[in-house]
Parts: structure tokens; C-alpha cells; sequence
């Protein structure tokens, strides 16, 4: 067997396999003896056809099938041993006549293989231009308002309030007295928001914690339907009830100060009110930064492409995805959308590659990976400071979770796509506008319409 490799243009090779009937001499008989131990021909005991009628009905595929045995380990031996970093797989050589199998005993097999470009990554030469999202300070007064809401005073009451929350016990009750044997169940919530009746409302408002009297949900919420929402679905909710009032919950908005400044930044040392809006703002940037982030990379993969210059073997690329995509993908295809999608995309993936491998440190480990899972499923955990009782049975949680190997791939490129954006952020040059939110998304719409063109 001889193999030898030429240059066919820019990062495209053939390789010439030549083999001689002696290479695949040996795997034929095999194949050939193995198929008369199986084969059932009436008039004959199995194992006892003759040989010259098994390689009449099989020596061909068995010879196809020793062949492509041979040829492909030759190849794959001629790959690893030369080092070859090659785009995809070789394909047959569209300029060579493919070997007739039948007729001839030594072969010649002719193969075209795309080799990566050398690519070199100038992050110096690149400018985007893209946006600092700024809210106003309404919407920072809003965002301070919220957290008020969601922060609340809580307190517990001797009396029951317009707005509070109650827990109470009920027993199921008839001509004023409870019913032997009847409904009863503990721990019952509801607002007093929740009753609109105003009837109603005044037989709570104002008494004690502790309280007993005689209601009737279905007119206390206006119907059966909402009081079985609060009593639930087995309850008789047309029923009376005695009631015990058990709890009284208040949340009262908080006051703007240092408690609270502490409660919604506990590393910060906020004094005052203008200091706290500061910190909320710069928040509100962080997030904001954050969901533009992804439209940011999709910019800089575009600088990337357009500034990065390599030679790509198109014909050949062309050819593979089509071979590629098992019948789904035609060459009509590729020809109408290659460079619009397939060569943009073929073309970051080297880039990205070239960069990752200058780079070690944007390689997503299996640690990674394992964090990122925790988050979504805790956040706010602090994980290094657990004790390791309770990190085991974290550690049990990701790696359940993680044992879908598809969802860990999709995993694997969310992470690599953050510290991506992360990395070109830090070395690409950025031309930020100072923007508000609103003018941020009229910003995008106006990228999504379409430019209408020339007459």
C-alpha cells in the first residue's frame, strides 16, 4: 500500500491511496470464509457450500466491504500520523474516476481534504458600535417603590386591619353551632383585600386575634367558587363556619433608611437616600447590560468575520455540508444561502476556535458546568461556604441533572457564549452611546425593519 498527499490550492490537499491486492488479500478470505459458515443454500449442509459459489453470489460486497476496511483505517492512520488538523472529513475526489471494484485487483482511491486555515486574530483593528443603556430616574424611583413593596415591615397585630393577611381555624357550623363530626381545617389564609363586600369586610375589621363568630364564605366572597379557592375543594363552601381568628399578618411599607438600605444591600455601606438610588441604578445597569449582552456578541461576531481575513476552501465546504446533512440540505441550497449563512457561520467557528485556543482559560470545565447548574437551581446559595454535608447533596442534585448529555451540551454553549462575550468585551474596541431603555429598544427596532431599496 502507498499513500501519498498533494496540494490542490489554498488549505486544500488530495491524498492518493494505492493498494494492491496483497493489502486486502487476507480480510477477503475471511469475510468470504465467514459468510459460507452462515450461508443456507438448499442441497448443501451448512459450512459445506463451495467456495466458488460463495464468492459468485457475495465476492463482490465482500470485496467493497474489505476495501473500505483497508482504505479507511489507511486514511485515518495517514490523518493521525501527518498531524493533519482538517475541516470536517475527507471526501472522494470530484476530479478523479472512482476505482472500478469489480474488475480490477489494485486500486487507486483519491481523496479531498480541507485543512484549517491559519488564522490570526487582531482584536486592535475591530470597532463596534453599541450601546451604555441608562434608565431615568423615574424609573429608578419605580424600581426603589418595587422594592419597598417586595420588602416589606411585617408585623403581627391585636386587631385585625383593612389590608391585612389573616390565618385562621374553621369548623363547619349550623344555626349557630358547630356541627359534630363536620368540616374543620387549620391553617386557612386570605387577604382582606379579597373581600369586596363591604358588609363583609366590617365583620373583621377591628377584631382581636383570638375572635370566634359565625360566618358564611360564599357570601363573605361573593360565591361558592371563591370560597372554595381559599377553604379548598372539599370544603361545603355554601356552609357556615365558626371561625377562630389565629393570626393577624401587616405589611406596611418600609421607610427609606439605613435599615433598609442594609436589608437590600447587606455588603453596602449606604447612609442616605440619594447614595441608595445610586447603587439601585447601577444595578438596574448591570441588568440591563446584561439582556443587551447577547445582541452585543451577535455585533462582534459580525466585526469578527468582516475584519478577520483567511481563505476559506468554499467548493469543498459546500460539498460537505451537502454530504453532511444525510439528503436534507440540496446543492441548490447551499448555492443560494452560502454566504449569507454557511460561510458567516463556518468562518466564526474557526475564529472562535483560533481564539480558544490562544486562550485556555475560555475552555468550559466540567466544574463550571456543575456551578452553573447550582445557580439555576439555588440561587443565592452560597456554595464555598456550605458545610460539606449539604454540599454532598448538592453535588447528588447536578450531577442527576446533569446526566442528559444533550442538556449538558446546551449548557456547555450558554457558558462558553457568556465568557465569549465576556473575553471580546475586554479586547475588541466598543464605541458606547449613552442610552435610555426606551430609546435602547427603538434602537433595535428600527435594526429589524427592513431597508427598503432603490427605485
Amino acid at each position: 500500500m502507498n499513500i501519498t498527499q498533494s496540494n490542490k490550492g489554498e488549505n486544500l490537499i488530495s491524498i492518493k491511496i494505492s493498494v494492491e491486492q496483497a493489502d486486502y488479500q487476507e480480510s477477503l478470505e475471511k469475510s468470504l470464509r465467514q459468510l459460507r459458515q452462515r450461508a443456507n443454500i438448499p442441497g448443501f449442509r451448512p459450512g459445506m457450500v463451495p467456495m466458488g459459489m460463495i464468492k459468485k453470489m457475495y465476492g463482490a460486497s465482500a470485496k467493497m466491504e474489505a476495501l473500505n476496511t483497508v482504505v479507511s483505517d489507511a486514511l485515518n492512520k495517514h490523518i493521525i500520523d501527518n498531524k493533519l488538523d482538517l475541516l470536517g472529513y475527507p471526501l472522494n475526489d470530484p476530479e478523479q474516476q472512482p476505482a472500478d471494484l469489480e474488475k480490477d485487483d489494485n486500486l487507486d482511491f483519491y481523496f479531498e481534504a480541507a485543512l484549517r486555515p491559519e488564522i490570526n486574530v487582531d482584536f486592535t483593528n475591530t470597532m463596534v458600535d453599541f450601546y451604555h443603556i441608562v434608565p431615568t430616574d423615574e424609573e429608578v424611583d419605580k424600581v426603589v417603590e418595587d422594592l419597598q413593596q417586595r420588602n416589606p415591615n411585617t408585623s403581627h397585630p391585636e386587631t385585625v386591619g383593612e389590608d391585612d393577611r389573616l390565618e385562621i381555624k374553621i369548623r363547619e357550623a349550623k344555626n349557630g353551632k358547630e356541627v359534630e363530626g363536620g368540616f374543620e381545617k387549620d391553617g386557612v389564609y386570605f387577604n382582606m383585600s379579597q373581600i369586596k363586600n363591604k358588609t363583609q369586610r366590617k365583620k373583621f375589621i377591628d377584631k382581636e386575634v383570638g375572635s370566634e363568630f359565625i360566618v358564611n364564605f360564599a357570601k363573605v366572597f361573593g360565591s361558592e367558587e371563591e370560597a372554595a379557592k381559599v377553604l379548598g375543594k372539599d370544603a361545603p363552601a355554601a356552609s357556615d363556619f365558626n371561625i377562630i381568628i389565629d393570626d393577624a399578618i401587616r405589611n406596611e411599607k418600609p421607610e427609606l433608611n439605613e435599615d433598609f438600605f442594609k436589608k437590600i444591600f447587606p455588603d453596602k455601606d449606604i447612609k442616605d437616600l440619594d447614595a441608595f438610588k445610586v447603587a439601585v441604578k447601577a444595578e438596574m445597569e448591570k441588568q440591563h447590560e446584561a439582556e443587551a449582552d447577547p445582541i452585543l456578541f451577535n455585533k462582534m461576531i459580525d466585526e469578527l468575520v468582516a475584519a478577520v481575513k483567511f481563505d476559506m476552501p468554499d467548493a469543498f465546504m459546500k460539498r460537505w455540508i451537502v454530504e453532511n446533512s444525510q439528503g436534507k440540505i440540496s446543492a441548490d441550497d447551499i448555492e443560494k444561502n452560502y454566504d449569507n449563512d454557511y460561510a458567516k457561520g463556518l468562518r466564526w467557528q474557526l475564529i472562535e476556535d483560533s481564539i480558544v485556543k490562544a486562550n485556555p482559560e475560555l475552555i468550559i470545565t466540567d466544574e463550571e458546568v456543575k456551578n452553573f447548574v447550582l445557580k439555576q437551581i439555588f440561587p443565592g446559595i452560597d456554595y464555598a461556604n456550605l458545610e460539606d454535608d449539604m454540599k454532598a447533596n448538592l453535588d447528588k442534585i447536578a450531577a442527576n441533572y446533569l446526566k442528559d448529555e444533550q442538556q449538558v451540551s446546551g449548557l456547555k454553549n450558554q457558558l462558553a457564549d457568556v465568557k465569549m462575550t465576556a473575553f471580546l468585551k475586554g479586547k475588541m474596541n466598543i464605541n458606547y452611546t449613552e442610552v435610555t431603555p426606551a430609546e435602547f429598544m427603538k434602537s433595535l427596532e428600527g435594526e429589524r425593519k427592513p431597508k427598503k431599496g432603490k427605485k
